[in-house]
């Protein structure tokens, strides 16, 4: 039936210009009522969305129609013709007049229709354009998309959505294959792409092969999250303690603090506790855990941070003392004033006015400066 309604609708849009008057030629004219029929029935499916007799408001993104998204007649056909799937159809359009680049209502794109219609080559072919990908969606609540199409949270672009599940991993592979050095950032949840790719939606699964493919298409690995923290972190958060050191290794840095003044070692050492804490409550695990590549792994993720300065013993005794006060700063304050740590991450700027802040201007603290800045 779809494939169907695909035809009536190409066969109409080649004929656009003459309307029916055109598709009552093309039928004899004893058939001259059928020819009518048809022509309605294929006007229906052009300018009516298929939630007909459905109450507009609450149906998902994809039941509705183009006309609801772009107010350009060209956009709308073209947003059918990726719907049905046809390259050919798509690049007539686009040849005729049709803004592949367009921007509808919400943040809708062609590039974000042919996603969220699942057409590969439509998709594939809109990429080759240039589209882009990291347009910020903004739909109202009774407008997401169904999940089981895609993962979806407002203000997501296609790139972030593409990355937040498994079953959409051709489409994120695609979308950075064309577009190098892409930045595109949630301004609700602070999530990238790579953050996006670790979240706990696609299921627990470590992909290096895709996490290769953001080093390739220069994706910025040290960008932090609304938190501060790095893709590092998540990760540590997935449990993936190969995908850790993966990520240090390919340059993500592991001196960045968050906002609580937490860095990626203080982390591991909270996960340290819950490990030791799971070994004492179920001691029959030890042995499974003791022949684990996950053990191995985690090995590997300590000795990698200790030979980078970053010690778990430290960490540790960090954890211990984070409620004490020193000359009147919270404790991981004062060891990262002590530390004079070197000016990293997007919230260090945050940092120095908390310590102005904090103290008086002929105060020592008051005047700090991350080494760099310093004359």
């Amino acid at each position: 039936m779809k494939r169907l309604r695909c035809r009536f609708l190409k066969s109409l849009n080649s004929n656009l210009g003459a309307g029916a008057v055109c598709i009552k030629q093309t039928v004899p004219s004893l058939q001259e009522s059928l020819a009518c029929v048809l022509f309605a029935i294929c006007s229906f499916f052009l300018q009516n969305s298929p939630t007909h007799g459905m109450d507009e408001s609450d149906v998902p993104l994809h039941r509705h129609a183009p006309r609801f998204f772009f107010d350009g007649e060209a956009e709308q056909q073209l947003c059918l013709a990726i719907q049905c799937g046809d390259v050919s159809w798509v690049q007539g359009m686009i040849a005729a007049g049709a803004n592949p680049h367009a921007v509808g209502e919400y943040g809708v794109t062609p590039v974000y229709w042919a996603f969220l219609h699942k057409q590969e080559r439509c998709y594939e072919y809109l990429l080759s354009l240039g589209c882009d990908i990291t347009v910020a969606l903004d739909l109202p609540p009774n407008l997401w998309p169904d999940v089981r199409l895609c993962e979806y949270s407002n203000g997501d672009s296609l790139l972030i959505q593409a990355a937040s599940r498994v079953s959409s991993t051709w489409w994120l592979s695609k979308a950075l294959k064309y577009n190098n050095f892409a930045v595109c950032r949630n301004p609700h949840s602070g999530f990238d792409v790579v953050h996006s790719f670790l979240s706990q939606t696609i299921e627990k699964r470590w992909r290096p092969d895709v996490a290769e493919e953001f080093v390739t298409a220069g994706i910025d690995l040290n960008a932090l999250d609304d938190r501060g923290d790095s893709v590092a972190v998540r990760a540590l958060e997935n449990g993936w303690y190969d995908a850790v050191l993966w990520f240090l290794e390919h340059g993500t840095s592991p001196d960045t603090y968050n906002r609580e003044h937490w860095q990626l070692i203080h982390h591991v050492a909270m996960e340290y506790r819950v490990i030791q804490g799971r070994l004492k409550a179920f001691p029959e695990s030890r042995q499974e855990w003791e022949a684990s590549d996950r053990k191995r792994a985690w090995e590997q993720l300590v000795r990698h941070l200790r030979e980078r300065g970053y010690p778990l013993t430290e960490a540790l005794i960090d954890l211990e003392r984070r409620q004490q006060l020193v000359d009147e700063l919270p404790y991981l304050v004062w060891r990262r004033l002590q530390r004079d740590d070197r000016y990293c991450g997007e919230n260090g700027g945050e940092f120095r006015e908390y310590v102005k802040r904090r103290f008086p201007e002929d105060h020592p603290y008051a005047t700090w400066l991350p080494p760099e800045e310093r004359k």
